[in-house]
């Protein structure tokens, strides 16, 4: 399990690296309000401290809690599932849209996770689309308009 929190720890750290190199490209903030790249540089430098901790706990953690991890059982099946569905959806974003990928991610992922009705999954799932849509488009002024769909 401690080879195991290096690793992802050193991945995120890199991670958050390259968001950060990529963000600080963006424009400057421009008359008091803030430019597009303060959020992801924010959201890395969480992602950067949290690693430390991870790293720093790992550290201290005691040989009894040092367990291994079984890659292949059945109880990691969920986190596979999700990561694919993840990189479809990453793949299909930019050239179908984001209202209908994120709509559709988010419908699959709710139903998955939680057991609910599959109205119950389509409202929620819409709901939080059409909010973060107007969120980025009307509030922050960053434009969400690609793909072949919204």
């Amino acid at each position: 399990m401690k080879k195991a929190n290096f690793i992802v720890s050193g991945l995120f750290i890199v991670f958050a690296i390259f968001i950060i190199a990529i963000a600080i490209g963006y424009p400057p903030s421009n008359h008091g309000v803030p430019g597009p790249g303060m959020f992801p540089i924010i959201i890395s430098f969480l992602i950067i401290l949290a690693s430390i901790s991870l790293i720093i706990s790992t550290i201290r953690m005691p040989k009894e809690q040092d367990t291994a991890i079984d890659l292949r059982s059945s109880k990691i099946l969920n986190v596979y599932i999700t990561m694919g569905g993840l990189i479809v959806y990453i793949l299909l974003l930019p050239n179908v849209g984001f209202i209908s990928t994120t709509s559709i991610m988010l419908i699959l992922f709710i139903k998955w996770f939680s057991k609910r009705s599959w109205w119950k999954c389509i409202v929620i799932s819409v709901c939080f689309t059409l909010a973060i849509y107007v969120l980025f488009g009307s509030v922050l002024n960053v434009p969400m308009r690609y793909g072949f769909l919204i």
